[in-house]
C-alpha cells in the first residue's frame, strides 16, 4: 500500500469520510478563497531573536498563522520570488513568515512574508472517487482542509476539468504528494512552476525528474547551483511556459532552493505546520522536511507521542538550537473534519467564541480558518461579524468524543441558500430516522436515498448497517428536525464541496 492511500486510509487525524463524488458536488456546492486585509499601525521594534512559522493563513487583519496575528506593515512580501502585497496572499496559501515579538507593544512582527507556489500548471487526469488530480506530474490531494477560490464553481473537483490551469499550495507528503490547502484557477498564458526534489538527473541529456514529471533544462538559466549543476536530492523550482510532445516541461528557469528556506536565529522561536515527511521515532522526526525532536517535557495536543507516524498533520513548535533542530515545547496533532454544517447560524457569541448551527454548538480556536464568500466579502472576518441568520458552512471534528460538540477547522460565510445540508458520521438509526450529532434526520417516502456510487437505492438497503457510516444530507430544518429530501452514504475523500 502506497503513502497516498495510508494517508487517505486510517492514519490518526486523517480519516476522511463523507460522500461519493456526486453528493460533494451536488449538496455542498460551495467555494473557497482568500480575504485581504490591511494592517494596523506598526508597532515599535525592540531587538528579539528572530522568529520563524511556517503554515497556511487562517485569516487576515494583518495575516493570522499557526494561532498567532502577526502585524505586516513593515514587511517585505514576495510570492515566487517577486515582490507583493498583503493583498495578494489569500486564505490557505501556505507561507514562511520570519519576524520577532515586540516586547513593548506585545504585538508579533512579521519582517518577511515568503510564498512559494507548489504547482501552477494544466491538470492532466481528476480521480473524483480517490479524491485526487495530477497538475504537472504532481499528485495532489483535496481534502475538508482544501480552500477553493470562487474561479472554482462547484468548490470541489467536480468544478475542475482537464486542462485547467491551476495554482496549488499546500503541504508535501513523504512521497511528494502535496495536500492542497487552497487552489485556484489561472488564464491561459500562466507560466507553468513546480518545486520538488530531483531525481534522475542526466547532465549530458540536460533532463531531471520532479515526481512524474520529465523536465527539460537545455535552454534553461540555472540559477544559484555549483558549476556541477543540478543533481538527484536537490530541491528545485522549474519554470517555463510550454511542454514538450511528450508531456515534458521546457524548462526556462531552474532555480536551486535546497536550503533557502527562512530560518529562525540560533535559540529564536519556531512554528511549523505541515506532514510528518520523516519518521525515526517520536522525539526524532521532520516536519515539512525540518528537523524536529520532542523531549519528556514536550506538551502534546490533540493526541500522543503514540500517534505521531509518517504523513500525520502537526503543528510544533519550540526553539531551534545551534545545528538547526527544532527542539519541540508543543506538539498539536491536527484532526481532519469529519463533520459539515451549510446552514443559518441559530445564534453567535463571539465572546464565548462559539456558534450554533442546526442546534449544534460549534467553537472556534486560533487555528480556525475563515473566509466570508457571502454578499458582504468581508476581508478581515472573523467570528465577531457573523450574524444570526447567516449562512455559513462549517467542517470539523466533535470534541470531546461523544459530545456532540464541533471544533471548528474552517468557517466560511456564504450566499443564502435554500437547503440546509449536513455530512456527518450516523450515531443513532431507527428507520425511518437517524442522528448525527445531535441532529435528527427525518427521512420521508418522498426521500430519495444514494449508495456510495452515487446510484439510487432503497431506504431499507440505506438503512442496513448505517450506524458509524458517514453520510450526507440535504433538506429542510424546522429548528428541531432536519428532513432529508436527499441521504447518500458511503466514502470519498475529495473533501471539496
Amino acid at each position: 500500500m502506497n503513502d497516498s492511500k495510508l494517508r487517505r486510509g486510517g492514519m490518526i487525524g486523517r480519516w476522511r469520510f463523507v460522500l461519493a463524488l456526486g453528493l460533494t458536488a451536488a449538496l455542498f456546492a460551495c467555494g473557497g478563497g482568500g480575504g485581504m486585509g490591511g494592517s494596523g499601525t506598526p508597532p515599535v521594534s525592540t531587538a528579539a531573536p528572530a522568529s520563524v512559522s511556517v503554515g497556511a493563513i487562517t485569516g487576515f487583519g494583518s495575516v493570522h498563522l499557526n494561532g498567532k496575528r502577526f502585524q505586516t506593515t513593515s514587511a517585505t512580501i514576495t510570492i515566487d520570488g517577486q515582490a507583493a502585497t498583503q493583498g495578494d496572499l489569500h486564505v490557505g496559501d501556505v507561507i514562511e513568515v520570519k519576524g520577532h515579538h515586540d516586547a513593548t507593544s506585545g504585538d508579533d512582527v512579521a519582517d518577511e512574508i515568503e510564498m512559494h507556489t507548489d504547482v501552477q500548471g494544466p491538470v492532466t487526469s481528476i480521480d473524483v472517487v480517490g479524491g485526487t488530480l495530477v497538475v504537472l506530474g504532481q499528485s495532489v490531494v483535496v481534502s475538508a482542509d482544501t480552500s477553493f477560490d470562487d474561479s472554482v464553481s462547484p468548490a470541489s473537483l467536480a468544478g475542475l476539468a482537464v486542462g485547467d490551469i491551476l495554482e496549488v499550495s499546500g503541504m508535501r507528503a513523504a512521497n511528494g504528494d502535496i495536500d492542497a490547502t487552497r487552489i485556484e484557477r489561472k488564464p491561459a498564458g500562466t507560466m507553468f512552476r513546480v518545486i520538488g526534489t530531483a531525481s534522475a538527473t542526466d547532465g549530458t541529456a540536460k533532463s531531471l525528474a520532479i515526481n512524474a514529471l520529465a523536465v527539460d533544462f537545455t535552454a534553461a538559466t540555472l540559477v544559484d547551483f555549483p558549476s556541477t549543476g543540478p543533481k538527484d536530492g536537490d530541491l528545485v523550482e522549474a519554470d517555463g511556459t510550454t511542454l514538450g510532445a511528450a508531456g515534458q516541461l521546457l524548462a526556462t528557469r531552474l532555480e536551486l532552493r535546497t536550503g533557502k528556506e527562512l530560518k529562525a536565529d540560533h535559540d529564536g522561536d519556531a512554528e511549523f505546520e505541515g506532514l510528518v515527511t520523516r519518521f525515526a521515532s517520536a522525539t526524532d522526526f521532520d516536519v515539512a522536511g525540518r528537523a524536529v525532536t520532542t523531549s519528556a517535557t514536550t506538551t502534546f495536543e490533540g493526541g500522543t507521542a503514540a500517534d505521531l507516524a509518517l504523513n500525520v498533520r502537526v503543528e510544533v513548535e519550540g526553539a531551534v538550537d545551534s545545528t538547526g533542530v527544532l527542539a519541540a515545547t508543543t506538539v498539536r496533532i491536527e484532526r481532519q473534519a469529519t463533520v459539515r454544517l451549510l446552514a443559518q447560524a441559530d445564534s453567535v457569541d463571539a465572546t464565548a467564541g462559539t456558534v450554533t448551527v442546526l442546534g449544534i454548538t460549534v467553537s472556534v480556536t486560533a487555528m480556525t480558518r475563515f473566509e466570508d464568500h457571502g454578499a458582504q466579502k468581508v476581508n478581515t472576518f472573523s467570528l465577531g461579524d457573523v450574524h444570526s441568520g447567516d449562512w455559513l458552512e462549517i467542517r470539523g471534528a466533535e470534541s470531546p468524543a461523544g459530545s456532540n460538540l464541533l471544533v471548528a477547522s474552517r468557517l466560511e460565510r456564504r450566499e443564502a441558500g435554500t437547503s440546509v445540508r449536513l455530512g456527518g458520521i450516523v450515531k443513532t438509526a431507527t428507520a425511518p430516522n437517524f442522528t448525527v450529532l445531535s441532529v435528527t434526520v427525518a427521512t420521508t417516502p418522498t426521500t430519495q436515498f444514494k449508495d456510495a456510487t452515487r446510484a439510487a437505492t432503497t431506504a431499507t438497503a440505506f438503512f442496513t448497517g448505517l450506524v458509524g457510516q458517514g453520510v450526507g444530507v440535504q433538506g429542510s430544518w424546522d429548528g428541531v428536525t432536519l428532513t432529508a429530501t436527499e441521504a447518500a452514504i458511503g466514502e470519498s475523500e475529495e473533501g471539496g464541496d
